[in-house]
């Protein structure tokens, strides 16, 4: 195999296309719901268990052979799911891959999930102002806006951390925001 196909891939990761392809069988019968396009293939190169191409190619080759299939979720955005012969194919075929390699797959599956979803209920946007950016967030639930928040910070690469961690964990963000400004009441 060239070695332009193992770019990427982890020691221990995939490098033989029937256990990358039995491997995204797996993640999207274990999730059980459809998985956007970017995501599946961000999760096996981004995690180092695929190579990008590798994996791309995997995709296309059970699109084709009926293992999977592409449909829009509630959003518009192009997913993948399995079909019952995909799930037929990952429990055969399933204890052929490293564990390690299934756990860590469907871990970053579930990440990616989670994090798309959180960026669906909550917004972060940052602003060039004359003085420095401002940083503004946004907690939505269930119709109402729980927070609508803006602060100056000094750089952009500031701003991008600050989203980044709000974005990692809105609720825990909220929580502490909530606990500063209502502390000593009681």
């Amino acid at each position: 195999m060239n070695d332009v196909f193992r770019a990427g891939v982890e020691p221990g990761g995939l490098t033989m296309d029937y256990e990358i392809k039995v491997l995204i069988c797996y993640m999207l019968a274990a999730l059980d719901r459809p998985l956007p396009a970017q995501g599946l293939v961000e999760v096996l190169s981004a995690g180092g268990i695929a190579n990008y191409f590798e994996a791309v190619d995997a995709v296309s080759s059970l699109l084709k052979s009926g293992h999977i299939e592409e449909r829009a979720d509630e959003t518009g955005e192009n997913c993948y799911v399995v079909t019952p012969v995909g799930r037929s194919a990952a429990e055969t075929f399933e204890k052929d891959l490293p564990s390690s390699v299934r756990q860590h797959a469907l871990e970053g599956a579930q990440q990616y999930l989670l994090h798309r979803r959180r960026r669906a209920q909550n917004r972060a946007s940052i602003t060039r102002v004359a003085d420095g950016y401002q940083l503004s967030l946004s907690i939505e639930d269930v119709g109402s806006n729980l927070l609508d928040l803006t602060v100056l910070l000094p750089s952009r690469e500031s701003c991008q951390q600050a989203r980044e961690r709000f974005f990692n964990d809105p609720v825990t963000f909220y929580q502490g925001l909530l606990e500063l400004l209502l502390a000593g009441q009681a």
